[in-house]
């Protein structure tokens, strides 16, 4: 009878809390053997960071893996930072950032390992101010690819650290910024060609990639990334995970109740399903009764999965699509996607409604159109149907009724 783990935190990994992916690890592992750069394709809270993080539990003994987080990064300087402290818990590997980074810390060793991890970072940091951040950058990894080992650096929040170089606190991009944000893609792209076979490059974030890169006319800099797709789990894989999760926590589903779990959210985002069976073990404990029928499912959903309080990560949707947009063009996608939730699709009469409200109808209109558009199906917000185009995942579309719903009168409604 298998058993497993209630997840908790951003990720996780290990026979007890990682669930199935199988295929996908196996596919992973496959492709970094052969040497390939990875892009993760997928929508948010799919797992990325998980499947990184077990991946990289499963190939330790024979490569080298560097975990680094851009969530806060503003430059390049800022990734090279980082990665320069991703090495410092490999000795050998620290060993040869020390080598590379010793004008800057211009000291004994002995002194070096004493410091902080938080003051290495200073140290660093203040060292590439107003220096070549490349130059730096393409010693670091020289020197990595020398490592006995394999070294496989996973690259978290790429694409928000990209955002940020292509548009700035402004949401504007300009030629300047393009060309900086160029001159990092193609210095990533010249280090992940040169060190085939010793450094793979695995990139992923929370918004897309493509999109953004898109925008800036910049497409081509990826290309040397092979895309890895993650797709939501299939109804009986999450079934699964709702019942290995019930048997370790004494739940018992009754007839019907697993199949209105993956009824109610559509699109099996394995963080929902987890999130899910969460509030059902609470209610079931706070009644004094571990059964779960199909009723009990329907109130869970309406009372805590659509719950403004139990729910602020659904509102970093929000964030991300203005991240991704800016305030000018963010009124205009809030505008789709409440339509789309409201009557059930988002037809192409209320696209050209929402475009003359918006005053988008020339050809620039037309371009930011379909860059909108864009965005919300590679980020996994609506899917394209012969109707028009609906919301993939149920959960985001009930709570962005609620979020959004209150007074909005969608398109037929003004127009009659």
């Amino acid at each position: 009878m298998t058993k497993l783990t209630q997840a908790h935190g951003n990720w996780v990994a290990g026979e007890d809390r990682f669930w199935d992916r199988e295929h996908e690890i196996d596919l992973f592992i496959q492709s970094l053997d052969e040497g390939a750069n990875l892009h993760i394709v997928a929508q948010r809270r799919i797992g990325k960071t998980s499947l990184m993080r077990e991946v990289s539990r499963r190939i330790e003994d024979r490569y080298i893996c560097l975990h680094v987080d851009l969530q806060t990064a503003q430059t390049a300087e800022d990734l090279i930072v980082e990665l320069s402290v991703a090495t410092h818990p490999h000795k050998s590997l620290w060993h040869k950032t020390r080598e590379v980074f010793s004008n800057i810390f211009g000291q004994a060793v002995g002194s070096i390992e004493s410091l902080e991890i938080d003051e290495v970072t200073v140290k660093i940091r203040d060292g590439l101010l107003g220096g070549n951040w490349q130059a730096k950058g393409n010693r670091l990894l020289a020197a990595l690819a020398t490592s006995e080992k394999p070294i496989v650096i996973f690259m978290d929040e790429v694409p928000i650290l990209v955002n940020r170089m292509l548009k700035g606190a402004d949401y504007q991009m300009t030629p300047e910024r393009v060309e900086a944000t160029d001159q990092f893609m193609s210095w990533l792209r010249k280090n992940s060609l040169a060190h085939q076979g010793k450094i793979c490059f695995v990139v992923t974030g929370s918004i897309g990639f493509e999109p953004i890169l898109r925008q800036a006319r910049l497409s081509a800099t990826i290309n040397h990334f092979e895309p890895f797709e993650i797709e939501p789990w299939d109804a009986e894989t999450a079934m699964g995970c709702l019942q290995a999760l019930a048997n370790n926590y004494g739940v018992t589903f009754e007839e019907g109740a697993p199949e209105r779990v993956t009824e109610r959210l559509n699109s099996c985002i394995p963080h929902h399903v987890q999130m899910f069976f969460s509030h059902i073990y609470k209610m079931s404990k706070k009644r004094g009764d571990m059964a779960c029928r199909v009723e009990d499912v329907d109130e869970v959903y309406e009372k805590y999965m659509l719950s403004s309080k139990g729910h602020a990560e659904l509102s970093t949707f929000e964030v991300r699509l203005k991240m991704m947009v800016g305030d000018e063009m963010l009124p205009f996608i809030l505008d789709l996607l409440t339509e789309a939730a409201l009557a059930g699709r988002l037809s192409a009469k209320a696209l050209a409604f929402y475009r003359t409200e918006h005053d988008l109808d020339g050809s620039e209109g037309r371009d930011k159109t379909r860059e909108v558009i864009d965005i919300l199906e590679h980020d996994g917000y609506l899917r394209q149907r012969p109707e028009g185009y609906v919301f993939v995942s149920f959960l985001l579309r009930d709570w962005w009724k609620r979020r959004f719903g209150f007074g909005f009168s969608i398109a037929s409604e003004r127009e009659g």
